[in-house]
């Protein structure tokens, strides 16, 4: 998770003229694509409390791609 600063931090060092609308829209309560429904935060923050408990394993990019070339 970010801190506010770590995300004005970030958000000053983009160049990126698109990243920078989205942003703007999720701040104005619009439906941008980094948007989460409730549902969808309540899930992440299950897993989230899962992973700091020892109970859940978070993985990798490389991983990530290695297991979904498998399923191929």
């Amino acid at each position: 998770m970010f801190t506010k600063l770590d995300l004005i931090e970030r958000i000053i060092a983009t160049t990126d003229e698109k990243i920078l609308e989205e942003v703007g829209k999720v701040l104005d309560g619009g439906t941008g694509k980094y948007t989460f429904t409730k549902e969808h935060l309540a899930l992440l923050e299950e897993r989230r409390a899962r992973r700091q408990a020892g109970q859940g394993k978070g993985y990798s990019l490389s991983e990530v791609k290695r297991m979904l070339a498998k399923r191929k």
